[in-house]
C-alpha cells in the first residue's frame, strides 16, 4: 500500500522486473560508451598519425626553404669578409660562416638522405626515411646533380674559411664559386625542392581533411548505430520503467485515496505526514491543514491520547501492538467522536533499517456500531412483522376458508359431502357449487400449481371471476372455464396455471355435462351396474393460453336416480409414504369399490383416513380435495322460479349530512352506486372519503358539471359501449385519435396535440400549457404505471425507453367542441384501483408533490382538468377521461368533480389491519 511514496520494498516480482530492466539499461549504456569511445580513439589515433605525417614534411619544407636562407647569408657574409678591413669583424664573420656552412651540411644531409623529422618537445629528431623519386632525380640525377652542387658549395666556404683572417685572396677559387652564379644556381634546385616539399604539404593537408570527412562520417554513422540500435530501446525501455513506476505510484496513491478506511502516515516524532481521503472526509480536516500538526493533540481527546501514544511508541520501538487492532475514539473537527480501531506498522528505509514512518490505519466502526443497533431494532421489527405475517395469513386461511362454500353440498339433483385439506395456512385447491334458475346445478374443483399465499390468490382470483358468471346465469361447462381461463391469463400473466372440472347437471333430466381443464378425470359410480368409471376429457390447464377451447371437449352423461361421482385433486394421489411410494391410483380405486354403498361423508372420512395411513402423518405435502356427490331426486319443471333482486338504487350522499356523521360511512350497495354530493371545497374530507372508499364526488353548484349534464354524469357507472369521451363531449366536434407504439412516440404526439388545439384557435394560452401536462402524466400511467404482473410488480422502470409489446394497446383520443374540450387516454392493463387513486390524491394533497415519489400524476390530472373520470374493467381495460370548460379560465381548483367507476367490486372488502378499501 503506497510502496512508492512510503519507500517499502516492492514485491519481489515487481523487484526482479526492475533490477533486470535497469541491468539491460546499463548493458546497453556500456556498449553505446564502447562504441563512441572507440570511434573516438580510432579517429583519434588516425589523425595523429596523419598530423605527425604532415609535421615531418612541413619539417622538410622549412629545412628546404631554411637552406635557400643559408645560400643567401653565406654569399652575403662573404662579400662582407672581403669587404672589411678589421680583423675583429671578419674574425666575427668567418664564425658566423662556420657556423652557417656546419647548419647547411647537417640540413642537406637530411633532405639528402629523405630522413623525417619528428618533433619531441622542444627538439626535433630524425628518423631514417625514404627520398621520394622526384627528389632523388633532383639530388642525384642530370642535370641538375643538386646533391653535387650543395657539395660544390660546402666545399667553396670551406676552403674559404680555411685561408687566415688576415690573408683574404680576392681571386681565391672558393671566393670565386660564391660570387658567381653557382650559389643562385643552387638557390633555384633548392626552390625546386620547396616547391615540391610544398607540393606534397598541400596534398598532405588535402588528405588530411579528407580523412577528417571520413571520420565525422564514420562517427555520424556509429552515433546513428548507437541511437537506432542501441540508444532508442534503451531510452524506450527507461521511458516505459519510468511510466511503469509512474503508474505503480498513482496505482498506489489511488489505493490510498480510495480505501475504505483512514490511512495516516506519521514521522518518528508524531507528526502527520499523509492524511488519506478518507480520512479527510471522516475527520472533517484536509490533509493540507493536517500535514505536520501534532496528530495525538489534534484528533484525540486528553483522555484518550494516553492510550494512542502509547500504541505509536510500541510500533516505534519494534512491538507488535499495532497488529492487534485497539478500539480509541478519534475527535473529528465538528468535536464529535467517532469510533474507529486503529492499526499501525512501522516502515523502515531499505538500506540502514532507520524507521522513518509509521502507517496508522483505522476502520470506522460507527456505522457499524449503528448497524448494530439497527440490527437489533431491525430483528425486533421483523419479529412484529413475523408475528402480523403470520397474523395476515391466517387471516388470508381464514377469508380463504370464508370463500368457500359449506361442505354439505345441496343443490337441485345432487347432494353430497366435500372435504378440502391444505398442506399449509392458505391452500391452492378449489371447489364451489352454485345453482341455476332452480334446477341447474354446478359444481368446481381447482387445483392451482403450488400452494401458498401466491396459489390461494389465484383462489380468490377464481372465486372472482365465478361471480359474474354465475349472475349471467351460464350453466355450460365449456363457456364457464373459457371466461375463467380470461381472468386467469389477466391475472397470473402464464406465471401460475390451475387445473379445473366443471359438471352442470340438469336436474330436471339428470343430464350432466362435463369439461375439464387439464385436471385429474372423475369418477362416476352407476349404481346399476355397481361399477367405477373414470369420465374422460381434455383440456389447456386456465391461465395458460387464450386460445384454449373447452367446448370441443366437453362430455355429456346421463345419470340415473343413485349414481356418484367422485371428484378430488391429484394431492391425493400423489402423497408419497415414507418409502418414497406414491398413494396411486390402484389403491384409490379399490378405496372406491370397497365403499361403494357408504355415505358420502362416511367414504371422504375413510379415504382421508388411508391416506393419512399411507403418508404417515396427518397433514400432506400437497393440497387434497375431494367430493362426492349423488344423484338423488328429479327437479319438478313446474315448480316456480325465484324470484329475481330488486334492481339497485343510487345513493346520494350531500356534503352537510356527511360532515355531521362522525361514524363509518355504511352502505347496503357497491360503492359503485354511491355519490357524494359536494357543496363547495371537499379536499379536507378526503381521508374520510378515502377511507369510506367513496370514489365519485360531483360538486352541486358547478355550472359545468350542469352544462355535462347533471343526470348523465350521475349514471356514468352504467357500462356504455361507448368511449367515455363521446358520451360527455356532444354535439358538434373536431376529433384527433393517436395510437403509441414507442415510448419515444410520446414527446411527439404532445407537440402534435399542442399544434392541433393552436390552429382551432379555441384554446386559450394556459389551456395550451396545462394540456399537453396532463397528457405526459396520462401517457406515463400507461406506460410504467399500468403495467403490472398479477402481484402487482410494475414490468417497466419509469422512464424506461421500450417498444410496446404486439397484445398492448395505448390510445389517446381528443374532442372539441365550441365550449368543452376533452382528453382521453385508454389502455387494455386495467390495473389501476379505486383505493390507489384515492391514496395518491391523498398523499399527494397531504405531502405535496415530491420528486421520485409516483402518484403526484393522478393528483395532477385531477387538480388541472375541470372534470376527471375514470373507468376500469379489471385486467382489460382503463380509461382516464379529463374535460375543460373553455369559456372559463383554467382553475386550478379542489372543487373539481370526479368519478372513478370500477366494473368489478362485487367482492368489495374493508381491509382489517389499514382501515382502507381494498378491491379483489
Amino acid at each position: 500500500m503506497h510502496s512508492t511514496l512510503l519507500s517499502s520494498p516492492p514485491p519481489s516480482g515487481w523487484r526482479g522486473l526492475v533490477r533486470g530492466a535497469i541491468s539491460w539499461a546499463l548493458d546497453q549504456y556500456v556498449t553505446v560508451l564502447a562504441l563512441l569511445g572507440m570511434t573516438a580513439v580510432v579517429t583519434y589515433a588516425i589523425l595523429v598519425a596523419d598530423l605527425k605525417s604532415q609535421e615531418g614534411g612541413a619539417a622538410a619544407l622549412n629545412l628546404a626553404s631554411h637552406q635557400r636562407m643559408l645560400i643567401e647569408r653565406g654569399v652575403r657574409l662573404a662579400l662582407k669578409l672581403v669587404a672589411t678591413a678589421d680583423r675583429a669583424e671578419r674574425q666575427k664573420l668567418r664564425q658566423q660562416m662556420v657556423e652557417t656552412v656546419t647548419l647547411f651540411d647537417n640540413l642537406h644531409g637530411y633532405l639528402r638522405a629523405g630522413d623525417r623529422l619528428i618533433r619531441q618537445g622542444p627538439r626535433l629528431l630524425a628518423e631514417p626515411g625514404q627520398l621520394a623519386p622526384e627528389l632523388r632525380a633532383l639530388y642525384f640525377e642530370e642535370p641538375t646533380r643538386l646533391d653535387q652542387q650543395a657539395q660544390d658549395y660546402i666545399s667553396a666556404v670551406r676552403k674559404l674559411l680555411s685561408q687566415p683572417v688576415d690573408a683574404i685572396d680576392p681571386n681565391d677559387p672558393g671566393l670565386r664559386y660564391l660570387l658567381s652564379d653557382a650559389p643562385e644556381r643552387l638557390v633555384g634546385e633548392i626552390e625546386k625542392v620547396v616547391a615540391y616539399y610544398q607540393k606534397d604539404a598541400d596534398f598532405r593537408l588535402q588528405n588530411t581533411q579528407n580523412l577528417q570527412a571520413v571520420s565525422l562520417v564514420f562517427f555520424l554513422i556509429a552515433l546513428v548505430i548507437s541511437g537506432a540500435f542501441l540508444l532508442h530501446p534503451l531510452v524506450g525501455r527507461l521511458k516505459t520503467s519510468l511510466a511503469n513506476l509512474e503508474a505503480q505510484r498513482d496505482f498506489n496513491q489511488n489505493i490510498i485515496d480510495t480505501a475504505q478506511a483512514l490511512i495516516i502516515g506519521l514521522d518518528p516524532e508524531g507528526k502527520v505526514a499523509l492524511f488519506n481521503r478518507f480520512a479527510q472526509e471522516v475527520s472533517g480536516w484536509t490533509e493540507d491543514e493536517l500535514r505536520g500538526a501534532d496528530f495525538f493533540a489534534l484528533l484525540f481527546a486528553p483522555e484518550q491520547r494516553g492510550a494512542i501514544r502509547a500504541l505509536f511508541e510500541d510500533v516505534l520501538g519494534g512491538g507488535q501492538a499495532g497488529e492487534a487492532g485497539t478500539e480509541i475514539p478519534m475527535l473529528i473537527r465538528s468535536q464529535e467522536l467517532v469510533d474507529i480501531i486503529w492499526h499501525a506498522t512501522l516502515v523502515r528505509e531499505p538500506g540502514n533499517l532507520k524507521p522513518v514512518l509509521v502507517l496508522v490505519t483505522g476502520d470506522d466502526i460507527t456505522e457499524r456500531k449503528r448497524a448494530e443497533t439497527r440490527l437489533q431494532a431491525t430483528l425486533r421489527q421483523l419479529e412484529s412483522l413475523s408475528r402480523r405475517l403470520q397474523e395476515e395469513i391466517d387471516l388470508a386461511a381464514a377469508v380463504q376458508r370464508a370463500i368457500l362454500p359449506e361442505s354439505d353440498i345441496v343443490l337441485p339433483g345432487l347432494q353430497g359431502k366435500a372435504t378440502l385439506i391444505t398442506s399449509s395456512e392458505v391452500g391452492g385447491d378449489y371447489y364451489d357449487y352454485f345453482k341455476i334458475g332452480g334446477h341447474h346445478a354446478v359444481l368446481l374443483i381447482g387445483d392451482v400449481s403450488g400452494h401458498g399465499v401466491a396459489a390461494g390468490t389465484m383462489v380468490s382470483a377464481a372465486k372472482a371471476a365465478l361471480y359474474p358468471l354465475v349472475q349471467k346465469g351460464l350453466t355450460r361447462p365449456a363457456e364457464i372455464l373459457h371466461a375463467l381461463n380470461e381472468t386467469m391469463v389477466a391475472t397470473a400473466q402464464r406465471s401460475l396455471l390451475m387445473t379445473m372440472s366443471c359438471l352442470s347437471l340438469d336436474g330436471r333430466s339428470g343430464r350432466l355435462r362435463i369439461a375439464n381443464a387439464g385436471h385429474v378425470l372423475p369418477y362416476l359410480w352407476r349404481r346399476g351396474t355397481r361399477t367405477w368409471t373414470m369420465i374422460g376429457g381434455a383440456g389447456a390447464p386456465l391461465g395458460k393460453s387464450l386460445e384454449a377451447d373447452y367446448l370441443a371437449e366437453e362430455q355429456e352423461v346421463q345419470l340415473e336416480l343413485g349414481d356418484r361421482l367422485f371428484l378430488f385433486t391429484d394431492g391425493l394421489v400423489e402423497q408419497a409414504s415414507p418409502r418414497g411410494e406414491p398413494f396411486g391410483f390402484e389403491r384409490l380405486e379399490r378405496l372406491l369399490a370397497e365403499h361403494s354403498d357408504a355415505e358420502a361423508s362416511a367414504l371422504t372420512e375413510r379415504i382421508v383416513a388411508a391416506l393419512q395411513a399411507h403418508a404417515g402423518r396427518e397433514r400432506f405435502s400437497d393440497d387434497v380435495t375431494l367430493a362426492v356427490v349423488e344423484h338423488t331426486d328429479r327437479v319438478d319443471p313446474s315448480a316456480p322460479q325465484a324470484l329475481g333482486e330488486q334492481p339497485l338504487q343510487l345513493i346520494r350522499v350531500t356534503e352537510g349530512f356527511y360532515r355531521s356523521q362522525s361514524d363509518r360511512f355504511q352502505s347496503p350497495v357497491s360503492r359503485q352506486w354511491v355519490v357524494f354530493v359536494a357543496e363547495g371545497e371537499f379536499h379536507d374530507l378526503l381521508p374520510r372519503l378515502s377511507a369510506d372508499g367513496i370514489r365519485r364526488v360531483l360538486p352541486r353548484d358547478d355550472p359545468f358539471c350542469h352544462r355535462l349534464g347533471w343526470e348523465r354524469l350521475l349514471n356514468q357507472h352504467q357500462p356504455s359501449p361507448d368511449d367515455d369521451l363521446h358520451g360527455l363531449v356532444l354535439g358538434p366536434r373536431q376529433e384527433r385519435q393517436f395510437q403509441l407504439t414507442h415510448s419515444d412516440d410520446k414527446l411527439f404526439f404532445m407537440e402534435e396535440v399542442r399544434a392541433w388545439l393552436e390552429e382551432s384557435g379555441a384554446v386559450a394560452a394556459e389551456h395550451l400549457d396545462s394540456i399537453p401536462l396532463v397528457l405526459d402524466e396520462m401517457v406515463e400511467n400507461c406506460l410504467y404505471g399500468a403495467p403490472r404482473d398479477g402481484q402487482g410488480r410494475a414490468f417497466y422502470g419509469k422512464g424506461e425507453i421500450r417498444a410496446l409489446s404486439d397484445s398492448e394497446r395505448v390510445r389517446i383520443d381528443l374532442a372539441l367542441s365550441s365550449s368543452i374540450l376533452g382528453l382521453s387516454v385508454t389502455d387494455n392493463w386495467g390495473t389501476l384501483t379505486p383505493a390507489v387513486f384515492l391514496d395518491h390524491l391523498l398523499r399527494t394533497l397531504a405531502r405535496g408533490i415530491e420528486a421520485g415519489v409516483g402518484g403526484a400524476g393522478l393528483y395532477l390530472m385531477w387538480r388541472m382538468s375541470d372534470y376527471l373520470q375514470v373507468r376500469v374493467v379489471p385486467h382489460r381495460r382503463t380509461q382516464i377521461t379529463a374535460l375543460w370548460d373553455l369559456q372559463r379560465p383554467l382553475q386550478l381548483s379542489l372543487r373539481t368533480g370526479f368519478q372513478f367507476l370500477y366494473h368489478s367490486e362485487y367482492d368489495e372488502v374493508l381491509s382489517h389491519d389499514t382501515g382502507r378499501f381494498t378491491f379483489h
